[in-house]
């Protein structure tokens, strides 16, 4: 009896439990559905700030509109940019700041084209190249046409801006990013480029420097040689060279001849005591921002202003540095001829001598004092006058 009823309680615990257990499993699983149902509400449930879409973790929140997150891509769209350009003989290198276009093209029209149509779809501030010797010139010349801001920068300057920044590698495609660079902290300002007429005056010019450089070379040889055969061959070599230099004379006045605003400045440059015709043509052809600097900007760009040099109480001596150096080479020797024949220079050598200084420094100085005078004059459009001597003292 006591055995029977024992199983009775037994049976009836497992069966309380069995129903116990179903219970709880009924409760987790309506948790369950309710926790779906929360879950289901919030991602369907709109952002505040969105007109449509269902969340900001949804990829379907971007169909209709955008996302109230800045993009990268839209912001440096609105930027201005700023490029920078390693040229050599085959190829370019480009590269941007901030960096939207980088890439590396053969230096041919059809390279030189697909660089504008790239630069044109940008919103451009600035652009810098390095002068390679004439490599460049088609490059800036194209992107002239463009009416896209373009500056031509000293090679040492941008080395050593480089190795400020901490770059000693050298490579075409760094140096392009140091150009962007370059031109996007130092900003340099853009010159007016030269037309085609002076591109041209330009070139005459150069190559009559070659040939008078060759006949001064093959004058030095002919002192030093005693066999008549090379000297015979050498005096030919001259006669050769004097009559190419004397048809670059004829074309380059032709050229100026040509063109009303170079036979008005010639004319003016020639009219000053000192000047003749290859220095008015020089200064024409590779001054062409004469009469629009002031004077300090002038002196500046022909390397002919003083850079002082001290530190703490050291003082040391100023001295040029830097410019167009065909220029001052021309400018030195009508100095020369100025100190005897123009009596403005003439007085400003001798006091600056009364005063004890060398003739280094007393050459320079006329030389910047005539290229002042000269700027003054083409900015004025005014003949050498009795007023301009009096006003020069």
């Amino acid at each position: 009896m006591l055995t029977k009823i024992m199983v009775n309680n037994s049976l009836i615990g497992k069966a309380g439990a069995g129903e116990a257990s179903v219970a709880s499993r009924a409760s987790t699983s309506r948790q369950r559905e309710f926790g779906r149902d929360r879950v289901s509400k919030a991602v369907t449930e709109q952002e505040p700030r969105r007109r449509y879409g269902t969340s900001p973790n949804s990829r379907l929140s971007r169909r209709k509109t955008a996302s109230s997150h800045l993009q990268v891509r839209e912001k440096t769209m609105s930027e201005k940019i700023y490029v920078g350009i390693d040229v050599s003989k085959d190829t370019f290198n480009f590269a941007c700041c901030p960096s939207v276009l980088e890439n590396c093209l053969p230096n041919t029209p059809v390279g030189r084209r697909q660089l504008c149509q790239s630069l044109k779809n940008h919103d451009i501030a600035l652009i810098v190249l390095e002068a390679t010797g004439g490599y460049e010139r088609p490059i800036v010349a194209e992107l002239l046409e463009e009416n896209l801001p373009v500056v031509v920068v000293n090679p040492r300057q941008v080395r050593d801006f480089a190795r400020g920044l901490g770059q000693f590698a050298k490579t075409d495609s760094i140096d392009a990013e140091v150009l962007a660079k370059f031109a996007q902290l130092v900003q340099p300002v853009a010159r007016s480029h030269k037309t085609s007429q002076t591109t041209d005056l330009t070139e005459l010019v150069r190559r009559r420097r070659q040939l008078n450089d060759l006949r001064t070379q093959e004058s030095n040889r002919l002192s030093l040689i005693h066999l008549r055969q090379v000297q015979k061959s050498i005096e030919q070599m001259l006669k050769m060279l004097d009559r190419q230099i004397a048809e670059i004379d004829k074309l380059i006045k032709e050229h100026i001849q040509s063109n009303d605003d170079f036979q008005q400045k010639d004319r003016i440059l020639r009219s000053t005591p000192g000047v003749g015709p290859q220095t008015s043509a020089m200064l024409l052809a590779q001054m062409p921002e004469l009469g629009n600097l002031n004077r300090q900007e002038v002196a500046a760009l022909a390397g002919l202003a003083p850079w002082d040099r001290a530190s703490g109480k050291w003082l040391g001596k100023g001295h040029i540095w830097g410019g167009r150096k065909d220029v001052r080479s021309i400018l030195y020797m009508a100095a020369l001829t100025a100190r005897r024949c123009n009596p403005v220079i003439r007085r400003f050598a001798q006091r600056l001598e009364n005063e004890g200084k060398v003739f280094k420094v007393v050459i320079t100085a006329c030389m910047r004092k005539l290229l002042i005078i000269l700027n003054t004059m083409i900015r004025n459009q005014t003949l050498w006058t009795e007023e301009i001597i009096l006003k020069n003292p």
